[in-house]
């Protein structure tokens, strides 16, 4: 039976002087079929059982080494170790795996796809293949295991070579790394739809100035009028709040400002930080606070200070009493810079701000401005010239020891924010009435995603950010908040991805 099927026809004898006439294994050396004389016919027939016994004892341990070889590949294949890596040169193409599984199609034809697909790849990378010659040989062997997985039968799976060669062929050769072009033809056409995506959001002067907030709403929507001459004239004569009666943003209990005892009255203020929305309880419409789930007119759920910020009627001519207000050119022109000659200024930007409570009111803590592709180019924390009343660690995400670390007090910061912030600049921002204000910027090209994307209810009511993220992107920002703050990055960033989506949608 092994004669005929030839099975050790290739491999060498074990037995250097083999005598059988009809032996199973390869021999390259004279002809054997002469028969030994019967003078010494005991001796030949008892050399030759022993030179059978110990070829049959070295093919054994031979195939014992082969079988406990092939084990151990079989052990590392089902534990989900990685196949044995194609070979691959620069002169030739890659050959297929010789330890992979099964498949539909034949090796040799496989080894042949190979070969097609390993040519096109070598053609279209030519002009980066000094510095990534392998490149050729991944993609080949990335598209063809791709495409004998998904090929139920060797028809489908030559037709689906054919037509992967012809769209590799068909594409613009790459100039450099990362390009669309490289990559199997799915990983390509993700690239491609990717790349298409981002410059169809991508945002413009031209593309979003229809967005900006017209002039006449801005008193209406709580901004500060960019046209009100009085605020940018003077300003710091009243910097501080002490003594002054305020009423608590928080409890809204009158309190008289001062900065002494704080560790001492701390818990003079009960309030709820969370907000109330309506809730069927027991049959009965009740409103109920997010933080806690008590109704609405119980008692605080959280210990503090009593804390205020500038409301009422008027309240930016109060806040320029605080710190006056200035325009971008005013600031470009104060700290002398030669960007507003040039026109050298970033075109959009998105912005964010921390809040934090001072003795002068609510104050800037920190300010984070980001270009349109997602680059932090400023996020400074503010050093205050007044006393800090509460941090406001659970919304702001800063610290006391931070703020104490903060260098730039807020007119430098303003100055730093200026230098990418033109004249002509778009900021993006959610709710930047008061980030502006906080500023103390006058800025007349504003974007405010919370008045672009109005709440079902009309004006004042406007939606949450992280539920415009939500429901545009698909994702969630602001998840942490009880425990870390805002991220004013993670803002800012946000903002600028609804922005993008707004573009997309109205290019549809």
């Amino acid at each position: 039976m092994f004669r005929n099927l030839g099975l050790f026809a290739a491999d060498p004898c074990p037995d250097e002087s083999c005598h059988r006439p009809n032996c199973l294994f390869l021999h390259g050396g004279p002809s054997r079929g002469s028969v030994p004389s019967s003078r010494n016919g005991v001796s030949s027939t008892k050399s030759a059982s022993a030179a059978a016994h110990a070829s049959g004892v070295s093919g054994i341990k031979r195939r014992a080494e082969v079988h406990a070889q092939d084990s151990m590949k079989r052990t590392k294949e089902n534990g989900r170790a990685l196949p044995t890596p194609a070979s691959s040169t620069r002169q030739g193409a890659p050959s297929i795996p010789t330890n992979i599984k099964l498949s539909p199609q034949p090796w040799a034809d496989r080894q042949k796809a190979l070969q097609t697909l390993y040519t096109q790849f070598t053609k279209l990378y030519a002009q980066i293949s000094t510095t990534h010659p392998d490149l050729a040989s991944q993609s080949a062997l990335s598209q063809e295991s791709e495409i004998s997985s998904s090929s139920p039968t060797l028809s489908a799976y030559k037709t689906a070579i054919h037509h992967s060669a012809v769209s590799i062929s068909r594409r613009p050769p790459p100039d450099s790394v990362p390009h669309p072009s490289i990559g199997t033809v799915r990983e390509s056409r993700e690239a491609h739809l990717a790349a298409e995506k981002a410059a169809a959001g991508r945002l413009t002067r031209d593309k979003v100035s229809r967005y900006c907030l017209p002039l006449d709403d801005f008193v209406d929507w709580g901004y500060p009028d960019p046209k009100d001459q009085t605020l940018v004239q003077g300003g710091g004569e009243d910097p501080d709040g002490e003594g002054s009666t305020q009423t608590c943003d928080r409890c809204k209990v009158p309190f008289v400002v001062s900065s002494e005892n704080l560790q001492a009255r701390f818990g003079e203020c009960r309030y709820h930080y969370g907000r109330t929305a309506p809730a069927r309880v027991e049959g009965r419409r009740k409103w109920i606070y997010s933080c806690c789930g008590k109704e609405r007119g119980e008692a605080g759920c959280e210990d503090g200070v009593h804390v205020f910020s500038h409301k009422e009627d008027g309240a930016d001519a109060m806040l320029a009493k605080r710190q006056g207000f200035r325009t971008v050119n005013q600031v470009a022109e104060e700290v002398g810079s030669e960007k507003i000659a040039r026109g050298a200024f970033v075109e959009v930007v998105g912005m964010d701000c921390e809040m934090i409570y001072t003795t002068a009111g609510l104050s800037l803590g920190r300010l984070t401005i980001i270009d349109e592709e997602g680059n932090t180019l400023l996020d400074e924390i503010v050093r205050q010239r007044v006393p800090v009343l509460d941090v406001n660690t659970r919304f702001s995400g800063l610290t006391k020891t931070e703020l104490d670390g903060a260098v730039m007090e807020l007119t430098a910061v303003r100055a730093a924010a200026c230098m990418w912030i033109g004249p002509e600049t778009i900021i993006a921002g959610h709710g930047l009435e008061n980030d502006l204000r906080a500023m103390r910027l006058l800025h007349d090209k504003v974007i405010d995603t919370a008045i672009l994307f109005p709440h079902d209810k009309g004006r004042p009511y406007r939606r949450a950010l992280r539920d415009l993220v939500k429901e545009k992107l698909g994702y969630f920002i602001q998840d942490r908040t009880a425990d870390f703050g805002h991220s004013s990055a993670e803002d800012a960033k946000a903002t600028l991805e609804v922005l993008k989506w707004k573009v997309r949608d109205d290019a549809e």
